[in-house]
């Protein structure tokens, strides 16, 4: 099909839209070579000049200042004095293991997973999850093969659910439950922050058995919730545990296709009592073209596990197909996940 193309042309101000996300990528680039050098650690004692800072990462001092440049100008770190960087706010959040860090997130995001987003094209093209054509294997796959890269993908996790967490305990009241499940739960880290703020409930942890083997050393050791929760092992597309008053799946369903999703709320739906409740803490993806969280996650999702962000019309039809019902969802004062509620049918 030919197009007639006079007349048209790009206004300064839209291509300089397009140009900022071109260079925005540059700028991931400089932050994960940041992470990967630890500089953010290294300066967390003080100021550096910038030929310390090349000593101790093995760089090349001018080309490191270079990067550094570029990182300062955009708020992460910041040139004190000439070729002198000390840590801004920003950066702070690259030191690894400390609350709020994002530098396990953004090691996995510009890791593992840079060349499969390299490879959108082939997703957008096939349908098919460029992550697995890439490496030959599925994600849950790769990490088996790969545990340094498996453990960091849990730390990545974890800092999410920090990062989540406090909107999610706001937003939903907790108290009226006695037994929590938390599905595909890893280390505990939304379960435990609930059960920190809610007295009453006790909680279970269910995840498969080498992830399930550190969480329950974990949950052992701490004094304030070793008597209220534990750690069982299994694979939630066989069978949950049941009984308990509420399932909480965080970011579980939307790694999976539709099929996979029907096939898990079906066995907690089967888990269930009649007066059970599940949880889904996933995005929801609003009508219309309104920036929105869940939109960046749903496109990482077709990249990365070929599962998908959710509607709520989307929600509704899987749970219909599970043998259970939508009763309500939950906005949050975060946009990266909503709550999405429902009980058996």
């Amino acid at each position: 099909m030919r197009v007639n193309l006079s007349g048209l042309h790009a206004t300064a101000e839209h291509t300089g839209n397009i140009l900022r996300h071109i260079t925005n990528h540059w700028v991931s680039c400089c932050v994960y070579t940041a992470a990967r050098l630890n500089i953010a650690e290294i300066l967390s004692s003080g100021p550096l000049d910038i030929t310390t800072l090349a000593a101790e990462t093995g760089t090349h001092a001018p080309s490191l200042h270079r990067m550094l440049k570029l990182l300062a100008a955009n708020g992460v770190f910041a040139e004190q004095t000439l070729g002198v960087f000390v840590n801004t706010p920003d950066s702070i959040a690259l030191i690894g293991d400390i609350e709020g860090s994002m530098k396990a997130f953004l090691l996995a995001e510009m890791g593992e997973f840079y060349t499969p987003w390299g490879n959108l094209i082939d997703s957008v093209r096939t349908g098919k999850t460029a992550f697995d054509e890439h490496y030959g294997m599925n994600l849950w796959d790769f990490y088996k093969k790969n545990a340094g890269e498996g453990q960091n993908f849990m730390k990545a996790m974890t800092a999410l659910t920090s990062f989540l967490s406090p909107a999610i305990i706001d937003k939903y009241d907790f108290s009226a439950f006695k037994t929590i499940i938390d599905v595909g739960g890893s280390n505990g880290s939304l379960l435990t922050a609930i059960l920190r703020n809610t007295p009453g409930p006790s909680g279970i942890v269910f995840d498969v058995p080498y992830v399930v083997e550190q969480t329950a050393a974990l949950l052992a050791a701490d004094p304030q919730l070793r008597h209220r929760s534990s750690a069982v092992s299994g694979n939630f597309f066989e069978q949950v545990p049941a009984g308990a008053d509420a399932y909480l799946l965080k970011m579980i369903i939307h790694d999976w296709d539709d099929e996979d999703s029907v096939r898990i709320l079906s066995v907690v739906s089967r888990a269930m009592k009649e007066d059970s409740k599940i949880l889904i803490v996933d995005g929801v993806i609003p009508e219309g073209n309104t920036n929105h969280g869940a939109k960046f996650m749903d496109v990482n999702m077709l990249v990365v596990t070929g599962g998908k962000e959710r509607t709520v019309a989307e929600f509704d039809e899987l749970f219909r197909r599970s043998g259970l019902r939508l009763t309500r969802v939950i906005d949050l004062d975060i946009t990266e996940v909503s709550i999405v509620e429902g009980e058996k049918i």
